[in-house]
Protein backbone atom coordinates (compact mmCIF):
# COMPACT_ATOMS: atom_id res chain seq x y z
CA UNK A 1 0.00 0.00 0.00
CA UNK A 2 2.68 2.19 0.67
CA UNK A 3 4.22 1.93 -2.76
CA UNK A 4 0.77 3.77 -3.91
CA UNK A 5 1.56 6.98 -1.71
CA UNK A 6 3.64 9.94 -2.88
CA UNK A 7 4.70 13.16 -1.28
CA UNK A 8 1.96 14.94 0.17
CA UNK A 9 1.81 18.96 0.45
CA UNK A 10 2.18 19.38 4.09
CA UNK A 11 -0.21 22.33 4.14
CA UNK A 12 -2.55 19.42 2.67
CA UNK A 13 -2.88 17.36 5.29
CA UNK A 14 -2.78 20.60 8.22
CA UNK A 15 -5.67 21.86 6.09
CA UNK A 16 -7.49 18.47 6.36
CA UNK A 17 -6.66 18.26 9.94
CA UNK A 18 -7.93 22.09 10.79
CA UNK A 19 -11.55 20.41 9.12
CA UNK A 20 -12.04 17.85 11.23
CA UNK A 21 -11.29 19.92 13.89
CA UNK A 22 -14.12 22.61 12.39
CA UNK A 23 -16.52 19.56 12.56
CA UNK A 24 -17.56 19.73 16.24
CA UNK A 25 -18.56 22.81 15.71
CA UNK A 26 -21.45 22.55 13.00
CA UNK A 27 -24.70 21.46 14.31
CA UNK A 28 -26.88 20.42 11.93
CA UNK A 29 -25.98 17.34 9.34
CA UNK A 30 -26.28 19.86 6.34
CA UNK A 31 -23.53 21.75 7.56
CA UNK A 32 -21.44 19.10 8.36
CA UNK A 33 -22.33 17.48 4.90
CA UNK A 34 -21.17 21.14 2.98
CA UNK A 35 -18.12 20.72 4.85
CA UNK A 36 -17.19 17.53 4.32
CA UNK A 37 -17.97 16.70 0.89
CA UNK A 38 -15.78 20.06 -0.14
CA UNK A 39 -12.78 18.54 1.65
CA UNK A 40 -13.01 14.86 -0.20
CA UNK A 41 -14.00 16.31 -3.73
CA UNK A 42 -10.96 19.04 -3.72
CA UNK A 43 -8.60 16.26 -2.04
CA UNK A 44 -10.21 13.17 -4.44
CA UNK A 45 -9.13 15.18 -7.79
CA UNK A 46 -5.58 16.57 -6.36
CA UNK A 47 -4.22 14.06 -3.52
CA UNK A 48 -6.49 10.97 -4.63
CA UNK A 49 -4.37 9.24 -1.77
CA UNK A 50 -5.28 11.38 1.17
CA UNK A 51 -8.94 10.60 0.97
CA UNK A 52 -8.03 7.18 2.04
CA UNK A 53 -5.74 8.71 5.20
CA UNK A 54 -7.98 11.16 5.97
CA UNK A 55 -11.91 9.86 5.66
CA UNK A 56 -11.87 5.60 5.65
CA UNK A 57 -11.07 3.48 8.51
CA UNK A 58 -10.56 -0.47 9.39
CA UNK A 59 -14.36 -0.59 9.77
CA UNK A 60 -15.56 0.86 5.82
CA UNK A 61 -16.91 -0.49 3.32
CA UNK A 62 -16.92 1.11 -0.26
CA UNK A 63 -18.27 -0.49 -3.33
CA UNK A 64 -18.07 0.82 -6.76
CA UNK A 65 -18.78 0.01 -10.41
CA UNK A 66 -16.19 -2.41 -11.90
CA UNK A 67 -14.51 -1.84 -15.30
CA UNK A 68 -17.23 -4.04 -17.25
CA UNK A 69 -20.09 -1.94 -14.81
CA UNK A 70 -20.85 -4.83 -12.63
CA UNK A 71 -20.69 -3.30 -9.25
CA UNK A 72 -17.97 -4.75 -6.72
CA UNK A 73 -17.88 -4.30 -2.69
CA UNK A 74 -14.01 -3.39 -1.08
CA UNK A 75 -13.43 -4.00 2.91
CA UNK A 76 -10.37 -4.01 3.37
CA UNK A 77 -8.23 -1.21 3.92
CA UNK A 78 -5.76 -2.18 1.01
CA UNK A 79 -8.37 -2.67 -1.23
CA UNK A 80 -10.07 0.54 -0.44
CA UNK A 81 -6.95 2.88 -0.88
CA UNK A 82 -5.97 0.99 -4.50
CA UNK A 83 -9.45 1.48 -5.75
CA UNK A 84 -9.44 5.07 -5.08
CA UNK A 85 -6.04 5.31 -6.46
CA UNK A 86 -6.52 3.34 -9.54
CA UNK A 87 -9.61 5.64 -10.79
CA UNK A 88 -7.70 7.57 -11.59
CA UNK A 89 -9.56 10.88 -10.24
CA UNK A 90 -5.88 13.14 -10.12
CA UNK A 91 -6.65 16.44 -11.97
CA UNK A 92 -10.47 15.28 -12.65
CA UNK A 93 -13.11 18.21 -12.62
CA UNK A 94 -16.16 17.04 -9.98
CA UNK A 95 -19.35 19.15 -10.53
CA UNK A 96 -22.11 18.71 -7.38
CA UNK A 97 -25.06 19.06 -8.32
CA UNK A 98 -26.94 18.37 -4.73
CA UNK A 99 -26.77 16.89 -1.98
CA UNK A 100 -28.68 16.33 0.89
CA UNK A 101 -28.04 14.82 4.53
CA UNK A 102 -29.52 13.76 7.94
CA UNK A 103 -28.37 13.03 11.35
CA UNK A 104 -28.48 9.06 12.50
CA UNK A 105 -31.43 8.72 15.42
CA UNK A 106 -30.92 5.44 16.60
CA UNK A 107 -29.34 5.42 20.43
CA UNK A 108 -26.55 3.36 19.10
CA UNK A 109 -25.16 5.04 16.40
CA UNK A 110 -23.88 8.86 15.78
CA UNK A 111 -23.34 10.36 12.44
CA UNK A 112 -24.79 11.53 9.39
CA UNK A 113 -25.88 10.33 5.98
CA UNK A 114 -25.17 12.05 2.94
CA UNK A 115 -26.60 11.52 -0.61
CA UNK A 116 -24.82 13.57 -3.42
CA UNK A 117 -25.29 14.12 -6.74
CA UNK A 118 -23.19 15.03 -9.78
CA UNK A 119 -20.87 15.12 -13.01
CA UNK A 120 -16.84 14.02 -12.82
CA UNK A 121 -14.87 14.64 -16.20
CA UNK A 122 -11.45 12.63 -15.80
CA UNK A 123 -8.33 14.16 -16.65
CA UNK A 124 -7.53 14.03 -20.01
CA UNK A 125 -10.75 12.96 -21.41
CA UNK A 126 -13.64 14.27 -23.11
CA UNK A 127 -16.26 12.08 -20.63
CA UNK A 128 -18.31 13.54 -18.27
CA UNK A 129 -19.79 10.56 -16.32
CA UNK A 130 -23.36 11.76 -14.28
CA UNK A 131 -22.90 9.72 -10.88
CA UNK A 132 -24.33 9.49 -7.33
CA UNK A 133 -22.93 8.29 -4.07
CA UNK A 134 -24.32 7.54 -0.57
CA UNK A 135 -22.34 7.88 2.34
CA UNK A 136 -22.71 7.30 5.83
CA UNK A 137 -20.05 9.86 8.39
CA UNK A 138 -19.83 7.96 12.10
CA UNK A 139 -18.60 10.13 14.50
CA UNK A 140 -15.92 8.51 16.53
CA UNK A 141 -15.26 8.53 20.58
CA UNK A 142 -12.16 11.09 19.60
CA UNK A 143 -15.17 13.30 18.05
CA UNK A 144 -13.36 12.73 14.33
CA UNK A 145 -15.19 11.32 11.62
CA UNK A 146 -14.91 8.18 9.41
CA UNK A 147 -16.83 7.37 6.27
CA UNK A 148 -17.88 3.70 7.32
CA UNK A 149 -20.54 2.99 4.36
CA UNK A 150 -19.73 4.40 0.66
CA UNK A 151 -21.68 3.44 -2.28
CA UNK A 152 -21.07 5.17 -5.80
CA UNK A 153 -22.58 4.07 -9.15
CA UNK A 154 -22.17 5.80 -12.43
CA UNK A 155 -26.56 6.95 -13.69
CA UNK A 156 -25.46 7.50 -17.17
CA UNK A 157 -27.66 4.44 -18.93
CA UNK A 158 -28.85 1.88 -16.58
CA UNK A 159 -31.28 -0.85 -18.22
CA UNK A 160 -34.21 -1.77 -15.69
CA UNK A 161 -33.64 -4.46 -13.66
CA UNK A 162 -35.34 -7.84 -14.85
CA UNK A 163 -36.70 -8.34 -11.14
CA UNK A 164 -35.38 -7.03 -7.83
CA UNK A 165 -33.01 -9.52 -6.13
CA UNK A 166 -33.89 -11.61 -3.73
CA UNK A 167 -30.85 -11.02 -1.61
CA UNK A 168 -33.22 -7.75 -1.10
CA UNK A 169 -36.05 -8.26 0.78
CA UNK A 170 -36.82 -5.28 2.04
CA UNK A 171 -36.71 -3.57 -1.61
CA UNK A 172 -39.22 -6.08 -2.42
CA UNK A 173 -41.38 -5.38 0.00
CA UNK A 174 -40.91 -1.72 -0.06
CA UNK A 175 -41.62 -0.99 -3.87
CA UNK A 176 -43.70 -4.07 -4.70
CA UNK A 177 -46.17 -4.46 -1.39
CA UNK A 178 -49.78 -5.02 -2.71
CA UNK A 179 -51.37 -2.66 -0.25
CA UNK A 180 -49.05 0.12 0.03
CA UNK A 181 -50.32 1.88 2.39
CA UNK A 182 -48.86 -0.61 5.24
CA UNK A 183 -45.37 0.64 4.19
CA UNK A 184 -45.90 3.59 6.31
CA UNK A 185 -45.35 1.03 9.33
CA UNK A 186 -41.71 0.58 8.84
CA UNK A 187 -41.14 3.55 10.13
CA UNK A 188 -40.55 4.53 13.78
CA UNK A 189 -40.63 7.61 16.01
CA UNK A 190 -36.67 8.10 15.83
CA UNK A 191 -37.25 7.96 11.73
CA UNK A 192 -35.85 10.54 9.43
CA UNK A 193 -37.57 11.14 6.41
CA UNK A 194 -36.15 13.93 3.79
CA UNK A 195 -38.48 14.71 0.39
CA UNK A 196 -38.03 17.63 -2.12
CA UNK A 197 -39.95 20.85 -1.58
CA UNK A 198 -41.46 20.98 -4.95
CA UNK A 199 -41.73 19.23 -8.31
CA UNK A 200 -37.89 20.42 -9.07
CA UNK A 201 -36.58 18.82 -6.39
CA UNK A 202 -34.41 21.38 -5.98
CA UNK A 203 -34.61 22.12 -2.14
CA UNK A 204 -34.96 19.46 0.68
CA UNK A 205 -36.97 19.09 3.70
CA UNK A 206 -37.29 16.74 6.64
CA UNK A 207 -40.74 15.34 7.17
CA UNK A 208 -41.51 16.68 11.17
CA UNK A 209 -42.48 13.82 13.04
CA UNK A 210 -44.00 10.09 12.83
CA UNK A 211 -47.24 11.32 11.36
CA UNK A 212 -46.31 13.43 8.47
CA UNK A 213 -44.06 10.89 7.67
CA UNK A 214 -46.78 8.11 7.14
CA UNK A 215 -49.24 10.79 5.57
CA UNK A 216 -46.12 11.48 3.02
CA UNK A 217 -45.77 7.70 2.17
CA UNK A 218 -49.66 6.90 1.96
CA UNK A 219 -49.70 9.99 -0.53
CA UNK A 220 -46.75 9.07 -2.52
CA UNK A 221 -47.79 5.39 -2.46
CA UNK A 222 -51.18 6.76 -3.96
CA UNK A 223 -49.90 8.55 -6.49
CA UNK A 224 -47.06 5.98 -7.87
CA UNK A 225 -49.16 3.77 -10.39
CA UNK A 226 -46.11 2.15 -11.37
CA UNK A 227 -42.13 1.70 -10.34
CA UNK A 228 -39.57 0.77 -12.48
CA UNK A 229 -36.01 -0.29 -10.42
CA UNK A 230 -32.71 0.54 -12.32
CA UNK A 231 -30.71 -0.52 -9.83
CA UNK A 232 -30.11 -1.57 -5.95
CA UNK A 233 -27.38 -1.15 -3.93
CA UNK A 234 -26.60 -2.58 -0.69
CA UNK A 235 -24.34 -3.05 2.07
CA UNK A 236 -24.43 -4.75 5.25
CA UNK A 237 -23.35 -2.52 8.40
CA UNK A 238 -19.91 -4.35 9.67
CA UNK A 239 -20.91 -3.15 13.06
CA UNK A 240 -25.08 -3.97 13.07
CA UNK A 241 -25.24 -6.82 10.87
CA UNK A 242 -29.22 -6.71 10.91
CA UNK A 243 -28.57 -3.22 9.63
CA UNK A 244 -28.22 -2.60 5.99
CA UNK A 245 -27.31 0.55 4.01
CA UNK A 246 -29.40 0.73 0.44
CA UNK A 247 -29.54 2.99 -2.28
CA UNK A 248 -32.03 2.88 -4.87
CA UNK A 249 -32.18 4.29 -8.36
CA UNK A 250 -35.58 3.63 -10.74
CA UNK A 251 -38.12 5.40 -12.39
CA UNK A 252 -41.87 6.04 -11.01
CA UNK A 253 -45.07 6.86 -13.31
CA UNK A 254 -47.33 8.78 -11.45
CA UNK A 255 -51.14 8.85 -11.43
CA UNK A 256 -51.28 11.96 -13.81
CA UNK A 257 -48.73 9.65 -15.96
CA UNK A 258 -45.72 12.11 -15.35
CA UNK A 259 -42.62 9.66 -15.38
CA UNK A 260 -39.97 10.58 -12.92
CA UNK A 261 -36.72 9.37 -12.53
CA UNK A 262 -35.82 9.14 -8.78
CA UNK A 263 -32.42 8.32 -6.51
CA UNK A 264 -33.38 6.88 -2.88
CA UNK A 265 -31.23 6.17 0.15
CA UNK A 266 -32.87 4.04 3.17
CA UNK A 267 -30.67 3.12 6.50
CA UNK A 268 -32.93 -0.22 7.73
CA UNK A 269 -33.09 -3.21 10.20
CA UNK A 270 -34.07 -5.91 9.89
CA UNK A 271 -36.37 -6.84 12.95
CA UNK A 272 -36.08 -10.76 14.36
CA UNK A 273 -39.75 -11.44 12.95
CA UNK A 274 -38.18 -10.63 9.31
CA UNK A 275 -40.42 -7.43 9.44
CA UNK A 276 -37.90 -4.35 8.43
CA UNK A 277 -37.69 -0.57 10.50
CA UNK A 278 -36.54 2.63 8.24
CA UNK A 279 -34.22 4.54 10.03
CA UNK A 280 -33.39 7.01 7.35
CA UNK A 281 -34.95 7.74 4.52
CA UNK A 282 -34.05 10.67 1.82
CA UNK A 283 -35.66 10.26 -1.74
CA UNK A 284 -34.74 13.16 -4.92
CA UNK A 285 -35.86 13.60 -8.34
CA UNK A 286 -32.64 13.16 -10.79
CA UNK A 287 -34.25 13.94 -14.06
CA UNK A 288 -34.31 17.68 -13.41
CA UNK A 289 -30.66 19.23 -13.65
CA UNK A 290 -30.40 22.89 -11.23
CA UNK A 291 -29.53 25.30 -13.40
CA UNK A 292 -28.38 27.75 -9.87
CA UNK A 293 -24.52 26.39 -10.28
CA UNK A 294 -21.30 27.78 -9.24
CA UNK A 295 -20.50 28.99 -13.01
CA UNK A 296 -24.05 31.08 -13.89
CA UNK A 297 -23.91 32.10 -9.95
CA UNK A 298 -20.61 33.88 -10.04
CA UNK A 299 -21.65 35.26 -13.20
CA UNK A 300 -24.75 37.11 -12.17
CA UNK A 301 -24.65 39.83 -9.50
CA UNK A 302 -28.09 39.06 -8.63
CA UNK A 303 -26.75 35.94 -6.80
CA UNK A 304 -24.73 36.84 -3.59
CA UNK A 305 -22.11 33.94 -2.00
CA UNK A 306 -24.56 33.09 1.00
CA UNK A 307 -27.33 32.07 -0.94
CA UNK A 308 -28.03 28.73 1.30
CA UNK A 309 -30.12 27.26 -0.97
CA UNK A 310 -27.85 26.54 -3.08
CA UNK A 311 -24.89 24.81 -1.72
CA UNK A 312 -23.87 23.44 -5.01
CA UNK A 313 -19.61 24.01 -5.75
CA UNK A 314 -17.15 22.66 -8.13
CA UNK A 315 -13.92 21.16 -8.36
CA UNK A 316 -11.76 22.01 -11.32
CA UNK A 317 -8.12 22.18 -12.38
CA UNK A 318 -7.07 21.50 -8.55
CA UNK A 319 -9.09 24.60 -7.07
CA UNK A 320 -11.83 24.34 -5.21
CA UNK A 321 -14.62 26.91 -6.40
CA UNK A 322 -16.91 27.21 -3.55
CA UNK A 323 -18.41 30.01 -1.18
CA UNK A 324 -17.19 28.69 2.12
CA UNK A 325 -19.42 31.16 3.72
CA UNK A 326 -22.41 29.70 2.28
CA UNK A 327 -23.25 27.57 5.79
CA UNK A 328 -25.67 29.59 7.64
CA UNK A 329 -23.27 30.85 11.27
CA UNK A 330 -27.06 30.16 13.32
CA UNK A 331 -25.38 26.35 12.30
CA UNK A 332 -22.49 27.03 14.60
CA UNK A 333 -22.25 26.70 18.24
CA UNK A 334 -20.56 29.54 19.93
Amino acid sequence: MDSMMKDVDPSVLLANDFIQSHFTNLNTSEALANCFLQSYFLNLGVYPEVVYMMWYADDSAMTRPGPDGTMMSFTSPEAIQEQIVSCDYEGASFDVMSFAAQSCNTSSEDGAFIMVTGFVTCKDKQLRRRFVQSLYLARRQDRSYAIVNDILRYIDSIPALPSVPESAGFVKVYYELPMREEVGLMYVTESVMSRPTSTSGRTMVEMPGLDAINKRVSNEHKRASNFILNSVDYQICRSFKDRMFIMVCGFVTLDDKTERKFLQFFYVARCQNGSYVIYNDILRYVDVTPQDTLESLSQSAAKTSTDVELPYFMVKKGKLLSYFNNIDPQNYSH
